[in-house]
């Protein structure tokens, strides 16, 4: 079920509702989770909501599946213990790759959930962005992630190294 039932534009303009958003469109997905960013440092990936989130999306009946595109791997690696330790506990139901170069002219950071909601950032340097359920804004940034997922890489860079 999406968390927003009107094809209507629900607008946000601070970091500080980014995050919020997030959760909010991380819990409410069932099935399907496609997330693209920079680093998904706004995202607050980290956080304890959303790996409260996260844990039950992939501890539900049937179990969600999350793909990720990032254009720096960093911020994951180095700052997000709470998300690793997902990854860890369910490498099956999370696959991450890192955007190739010839993606670098894309700087729109989005979410989609479930194939009819979507939390979209206009550009990787502004906080300003929507969620929307409008099926053709979806449908259309639902092919440019499959589109830039095509043209990225697997990527292990991400997971912890234990010495």
């Amino acid at each position: 079920m999406a968390i927003y039932s009107s094809p209507e534009a629900q607008t946000f303009d601070a970091y500080a509702a980014y995050p919020q958003a997030v959760a909010q469109i991380m819990g409410s997905a069932q099935q399907e989770l496609l997330l693209c960013e920079r680093n998904f440092s706004h995202c607050d990936l980290g956080s304890r909501a959303i790996f409260d989130a996260l844990w039950a999306f992939f501890t539900a009946n049937p179990p969600g599946y999350l793909r990720l595109i990032c254009f720096d791997i960093h911020y994951l690696s180095q700052r997000c213990p709470q998300f690793l330790q997902l990854t860890e506990r369910f490498p099956q139901r999370i696959e991450l790759r890192l955007a190739h170069e010839s993606c670098s002219n894309w700087q729109q950071g989005f979410i989609l959930a479930d194939k009819t909601c979507l939390l979209h950032r206009y550009h990787f340097d502004w906080p300003r962005g929507e969620i929307t359920t409008d099926s053709r804004i979806v449908a259309m940034m639902q092919q440019q992630f499959n589109a830039l997922w095509e043209q990225s890489s697997p990527s292990n860079e991400w997971q912890r190294l234990y010495l």
